[in-house]
């Protein structure tokens, strides 16, 4: 992370705790916690922004594969169909992840004189995209059998493109009911600043008590186990 998003990600993680405190205990003694759980909600943290960035990059990698494809088949080599292929998603996208990568492609070949199946592999490395490694290899296998790229390519394309379609749909109805869960998570939260707000002498038993604090506790507990079942549960690798 940079260091205005572990600035952000600190005060949102100390904003949710103050709150946590304030609803379970009346009071932010939570906040205290901050630098035991700072690890494992950074890892969380990163993990989640992690897996946005591959999924984003993912969708950006299909239409790269549909513009080598046309590129090629017009009867540019890979150099130009990559410097066509920045230009193409530019217009698109505009400051996007895979214009940096092309760009670093592009300037691997022309600067440092290094083959278009070594600047694609990097990619395929670097990227973490099982689609772009098998692109790499198909590349990599008409490059050294002599095989027909043009075809190659727009059946690579067309297959791939249609299997990041698939996961895509997948995702989305996964994301309806991961929101649904989330949904039924926050409700007891919900009730509870209804309750402090409306009428904060009833809740106010719990907060001073020995019994009440136990009570409370374990309903925080519980809202945590539930998220985490829910993540659980919504995380399907495809």
């Amino acid at each position: 992370m940079t260091t205005a998003e572990k600035l952000c990600f600190i005060c949102s993680l100390s904003g949710t705790l103050a709150v946590c405190g304030q609803m379970f205990y009346g009071n932010l003694m939570l906040v205290f916690l901050l630098p035991l759980i700072y690890k494992d909600g950074k890892r969380f943290y990163c993990d989640y922004r992690a897996e946005r960035r591959r999924n984003q990059l993912l969708l950006q990698f299909r239409d790269f594969l549909y513009s080598l494809s046309g590129s090629f088949a017009a009867g540019r080599h890979m150099d130009e169909a990559l410097e066509e292929a920045q230009r193409n998603l530019a217009d698109i996208y505009g400051g996007s992840m895979i214009e940096t990568e092309i760009a670093a492609m592009c300037c691997g070949i022309r600067e440092t004189g290094q083959s278009e199946l070594v600047v694609i592999e990097a990619f395929a490395a670097r990227s973490g995209l099982d689609d772009a490694e098998a692109f790499a290899e198909v590349f990599g296998a008409c490059r050294k059998t002599g095989g027909d790229m043009v075809a190659a390519a727009g059946k690579a394309a067309a297959v791939i493109g249609e299997k990041i379609g698939i996961e895509q749909e997948i995702r989305t109805m996964v994301s309806q009911k991961k929101l649904e869960g989330r949904i039924i998570m926050i409700m007891p939260l919900l009730v509870i600043l209804f309750l402090q707000t409306a009428s904060p002498d009833y809740l106010s038993v719990m907060y001073v008590t020995l019994a009440g604090r136990l009570l409370m506790t374990g309903a925080l507990a519980s809202c945590l186990c539930a998220a985490i079942m829910i993540e659980r549960i919504t995380r399907i690798d495809i």
